[in-house]
């Protein structure tokens, strides 16, 4: 894991989440208010509902999540996610 990573990881830490995916899923509109999110702020912080993801899997969720928002996965950890630029 190279410096600037580690330093983003333990930013996100101390952040809250900017943005919960409920029980619409991951809609177009969630999608673009991450986009938003990103375009203003260095890291964006995700919070899943847990019955979201169990339905369709939270490895691939989570890929999912970062491709359609263009964004480079920084930290996963239990229902959380956090994005930075790519």
């Amino acid at each position: 894991m190279d410096k600037k990573i580690k330093n983003l990881r333990s930013e996100s830490k101390n952040m809250d989440a900017n943005i919960l995916i409920g029980k619409n899923g991951l809609t177009d509109q969630v999608i673009q208010n991450i986009k938003d999110d990103l375009s203003r702020n260095r890291l964006v912080k995700i919070k899943i509902l847990p019955t979201l993801v169990e339905a369709s899997g939270k490895e691939a969720l989570f890929e999912e999540i970062a491709e359609k928002s263009e964004a480079k996965v920084v930290h996963k950890i239990g229902f959380t996610i956090t994005l930075t630029k790519r």
